[in-house]
């Protein structure tokens, strides 16, 4: 019995210590997550979907100086938009309206390149700029929203190793440090915290 004590008693101070080490690692989440790196001088920017205001701190790189051509991913259409254009109803497909961001913001047209089509997940998109950039890469300047940049930096290391990847955060969806008391912000942090342990533990959506 005394044994049984001392072993629960080891158990109960465990489980306090992890979720202590929890809930300290959740008040600091926004800082790891939406940590940017500072831009620089690259051969191309990628701009990942499906949130078209990150093309705005794309054409700002662009206007910048930064790199000479922008490449928008090109995401998964869930059937249920398609169903709408089937009945008649445009929907702003990310490529589209992020197409029209940079337009309005002065990068033209032949600055301007599709990557992929259909592409479920960052991994794909990954994959999709391996597959068409190559090890000789160089320099990307990799824009997405503030709670998606470290999982992104971490699987577009992971697939162009030879690259210099460069993960900027778009400055149209703040992170606030207390996401937890923003109900958007909450929304997009918990997700994302499950994502990077599945990547973690080798699983990953094609």
């Amino acid at each position: 019995m005394p044994c049984l004590k001392r072993c629960a008693l080891g158990l109960l101070v465990a489980l306090v210590a992890v979720a202590g080490g929890a809930v300290l690692a959740a008040r600091h989440a926004a800082g790891w997550l939406g940590a940017s790196d500072p831009p620089a001088k690259a051969d191309a920017i990628i701009v990942l979907g499906a949130e078209p205001t990150r093309a705005i701190a794309a054409a700002a790189l662009y206007r910048q100086g930064h790199a000479s051509v922008i490449y928008l991913t090109v995401p998964w259409r869930a059937p249920r938009y398609l169903a709408l254009e089937e009945e008649g109803i445009r929907w702003p497909w990310f490529e589209d309206v992020a197409r029209t961001l940079l337009r309005n913001r002065g990068v033209p047209d032949g600055a301007i390149r599709l990557l992929g089509s259909e592409l479920l997940s960052t991994v794909a998109e990954a994959r999709e700029a391996a597959r068409v950039l190559g090890p000789q890469a160089g320099t990307l300047l990799v824009v997405t929203s503030a709670y998606h940049v470290h999982r992104t930096r971490t699987i577009f290391a992971d697939h162009l190793p030879s690259a210099r990847v460069l993960v900027v955060a778009s400055g149209e969806e703040p992170l606030p440090e207390r996401w937890w008391a923003d109900r958007e912000a909450a929304g997009q942090v918990l997700p994302e915290l499950a994502k990077i342990l599945f990547y973690k533990l080798g699983f990953s959506f094609t």
